[in-house]
C-alpha cells in the first residue's frame, strides 16, 4: 500500500510511520511532506501513485484542508490531530476518519481495518470539500499561485488589489508583481477578510492598507489613489457601493 505522511513534527512522523508499518506490513512509505505548499506541489505531480494519506490538520504553514482547494485527491485520507475539540464532532457526522494524537496503535489498526473493508467515507476530495462547507475552517489568508513549473504561496495581506480584465483575474502585490488567479472577483470577495478587503466594483477588490487618498468623482462616485503600485489602472468606487464603502473605511 503506497502511503504518504503529511506531518511537520519529525518525532510525530517517525512514531506514526513506525506503528503504521507494524499495523500494515505491506505499507510502502513513498513520501514524507511537512507543509501545505509542499503537499500541493507534490500531489499535483504524483497523486495517482498514492493509495493512502495520513494528513496532519495543523501544519507549519496553515490548515491542511487548504490542499483540497487546489488538488483533486482520490486516495483515502486519515486525518491526525492533537486537538481533541478541533472539528472532531463534524468529522464524525461526515464519516471522515481521524486519529487523535498521541496516536494509539489499536486506533490506527481500527482505522486501517475500516479502510480495507470499504467503510472509509473520505476517499474523495468532494467529501472533504463538503465537510469544509459545513464547518467554518477559516477566512482565506493566502493564495497559491503558479511560478514557472511549481507553485508557491503569497500572503493575502501582501495583495494590494485584485483586478479583473478580459475575463481573467489578477492579484497585484504590494511589491509590484502580478499573478494570474483562477477564481473570479465575486468568488474571492466572499472568502477574504472583510476588515481588510472591499469590492469597490464588479472588477476590483482593494486592500485598505494600499489606499493613499480618496477623491470625489463623477456621478457621486469615489476615485481611489493607490500610489505607484497601481498596475496602471483606475480605481472607481461604483455609485451603488459608495455609501457602504464610506462606512467600511470609517469603522
Amino acid at each position: 500500500m503506497r502511503t504518504i505522511i503529511v506531518e511537520d513534527e519529525i518525532n510525530a512522523f517517525e512514531y506514526l510511520s513506525g506503528i503504521a508499518k507494524d499495523v500494515m506490513p505491506e505499507m510502502e512509505l513513498i513520501q514524507h511532506l511537512d507543509s501545505v505548499e509542499d503537499s500541493i506541489n507534490w500531489l499535483h505531480e504524483h497523486k495517482e501513485k498514492v493509495d493512502l494519506i495520513f494528513l496532519d490538520i495543523q501544519l507549519s504553514d496553515g490548515l491542511s484542508f487548504e490542499i483540497f482547494n487546489h488538488v483533486e485527491v482520490d486516495a483515502p485520507i486519515i486525518f491526525t490531530t492533537a486537538y481533541d475539540d478541533y472539528a472532531l464532532k463534524a468529522f464524525k457526522l461526515n464519516s471522515i476518519d481521524y486519529l487523535l494524537k498521541p496516536i494509539i496503535k489499536d486506533d490506527l489498526a481500527q482505522a486501517v481495518s475500516k479502510l480495507k473493508n470499504g467503510h472509509n467515507g473520505n476517499g474523495k476530495t468532494a467529501d472533504i470539500k463538503e465537510f469544509m462547507k459545513s464547518y467554518d475552517v477559516s477566512t482565506r489568508n493566502r493564495f497559491l499561485v503558479k511560478k514557472g513549473n511549481h507553485f508557491e504561496f503569497v500572503n493575502a495581506t501582501n495583495v494590494a488589489f485584485i483586478h479583473s480584465e478580459d475575463s481573467l483575474t489578477f492579484l497585484y502585490m504590494t511589491d509590484g508583481r502580478r499573478h494570474l488567479y483562477a477564481q473570479t472577483v465575486a468568488q474571492l470577495e466572499q472568502e477574504l477578510d472583510e476588515e481588510i478587503f472591499f469590492q469597490i466594483n464588479r472588477k476590483q477588490i482593494i486592500n485598505i492598507n494600499s489606499v493613499n487618498k480618496i477623491h470625489p468623482y463623477l456621478n457621486q462616485r469615489l476615485k481611489l489613489d493607490l500610489g505607484r503600485n497601481n498596475g496602471g489602472v483606475d480605481f472607481i468606487v461604483s455609485r451603488n457601493r459608495t455609501m457602504e464603502f464610506k462606512h467600511w473605511v470609517d469603522r
